[in-house]
C-alpha cells in the first residue's frame, strides 16, 4: 500500500506579496477610422454612425479626430526597439498598520535565442526605491531593447523589497526581504525580408606605372541587387538603403536617392504589406586603395568570392516607428 507523501513547509499556502508587478508595452497609437453615412435627404442624421461627431471637422472624412490605443500586445518586429514600463505597486490596504514596504528594487533581463542581456532601467535614480513605497504608490521603470534576432524572446523581471513589521509601539519589530520573478514571452518576427544577388561586370583597366611604362591594373566591378519585401502587417516608408562597402571597394547608390541633374528630390518609397522594392548598387574597386587589397586577393584565390560589404536599411512605420536592419557580409558570385 502506498504511503502518503510527507508534507513540507513548501507545500503550505504561500503568503501573498505586498508588492505586485504590472508590465505594459509602450507603443504608438494608430489612426482611428469612421464610416460616415452618405449625405441624403432622410430623417437619419449623417452623424449617426460617427463615434465622435463634431461641427468643427469634416464628418465625411474617413479618419476620425481621435487615435486608437493598441488593444493587445501587437507584433514585435526585428529592427525595432521594444519598450515597456515596469510598475511595482504597493498593495497594502489603507488600514494596514503592521507592515511597511521599503527598498523596492526592479531588475530586468532579456533572453534572446542566442544570449541573455541585462537591461538598463530608466530613470536610474528614484527616491521611492530608497525611501520606500507608501500605500497605493508605484515604482515605475522603463526598459528598451533593440530587437536584432527572430524567434522567442523572454522578458524576465525580478522584484525584491523589504517588508518591515511594525510593533504596537510603532517601532520596527522585525522584517524580511521578499522577492519574486515573472516571465513575459513574445516572438520577434521580420518586418522586411531581404534577398540579394550580385553580378560581376567587366573590369575597368587603369594605368599603373609601377608595372612598367605600359602597365595596367584591372579594377573589379560588381552590380549588387536587393529585393526588399514587406512581410509585416502594416505599411512602411523606406527612408534609406545604404551599402557599407568593405575595403578596397566603394559603393554608389542607383536608387531614388541618386543625385539628379535637375535637382529634383524623390520621395522615399512606401511599401504596403507584401509589396516588393528593388534596389541596386554599383560596387567598384577603388584605384590606388591598398587597404583590404591583400585580403581581397586571398579570398579570390581561396574561395573565388569577394566580400562586397553590408546592406543597411532604415524605415518608418505608419505612426513614425523607427526600424533599422543590417545584413551580414554580402559576397560576390563564385568565379569559375
Amino acid at each position: 500500500m502506498a504511503r502518503p507523501r510527507a508534507h513540507s513547509a513548501a507545500d503550505g499556502p504561500k503568503e501573498p506579496h505586498s508588492v505586485s508587478l504590472k508590465v505594459l508595452r509602450l507603443s504608438r497609437p494608430s489612426l482611428s477610422y469612421q464610416y460616415p453615412l452618405p449625405a441624403a435627404n432622410t430623417r437619419i442624421s449623417d452623424k449617426a454612425s460617427l463615434s465622435y461627431p463634431s461641427d468643427s471637422i469634416d464628418n465625411q472624412f474617413i479618419l476620425a479626430p481621435n487615435l486608437t490605443l493598441p488593444p493587445a500586445f501587437g507584433s514585435a518586429y526585428v529592427g525595432e526597439t521594444f519598450a515597456c514600463t515596469l510598475s511595482a505597486n504597493n498593495e497594502l490596504a489603507e488600514d494596514e498598520t503592521s507592515r511597511v514596504v521599503t527598498s523596492v528594487r526592479i531588475v530586468a533581463e532579456m533572453q534572446t535565442p542566442s544570449q541573455v542581456a541585462s537591461l538598463e532601467l530608466e530613470p536610474v535614480d528614484d527616491t521611492s526605491a530608497r525611501d520606500g513605497l507608501q500605500k497605493g504608490q508605484s515604482l515605475q521603470k522603463i526598459v528598451r531593447f533593440d530587437l536584432k534576432e527572430e524567434g522567442n524572446h523572454i522578458l524576465a523581471v525580478s522584484v525584491s523589497y523589504t517588508e518591515t513589521l511594525i510593533g504596537s509601539d510603532s517601532q520596527a519589530a522585525g522584517g524580511r526581504v521578499r522577492t519574486f520573478r515573472k516571465l513575459y514571452q513574445f516572438v520577434a518576427q521580420p518586418c522586411l525580408s531581404v534577398r540579394t544577388k550580385s553580378s560581376e561586370l567587366a573590369p575597368l583597366e587603369v594605368e599603373n606605372k609601377s608595372l612598367g611604362p605600359y602597365g595596367k591594373s584591372r579594377l573589379l566591378r560588381f552590380a549588387l541587387e536587393a529585393q526588399l519585401e514587406n512581410v509585416g502587417d502594416g505599411a512602411v516608408v523606406v527612408k534609406q538603403t545604404r551599402l557599407n562597402p568593405k575595403a578596397p571597394f566603394k559603393a554608389t547608390s542607383l536608387n531614388w536617392d541618386l543625385e539628379r541633374t535637375d535637382q529634383s528630390e524623390s520621395q522615399p518609397p512606401t511599401l504596403n504589406p507584401r509589396d516588393v522594392l528593388q534596389v541596386a548598387f554599383l560596387v567598384e574597386q577603388e584605384e590606388g586603395q591598398q587597404e583590404g587589397l591583400e585580403v581581397l586577393q586571398k579570398d579570390l584565390k581561396r574561395d573565388g568570392r569577394a566580400v562586397l560589404g553590408q546592406l543597411s536599411i532604415e524605415w518608418r512605420g505608419t505612426m513614425g516607428d523607427k526600424g533599422f536592419l543590417t545584413t551580414g557580409n554580402l559576397l560576390s558570385r563564385r568565379q569559375t
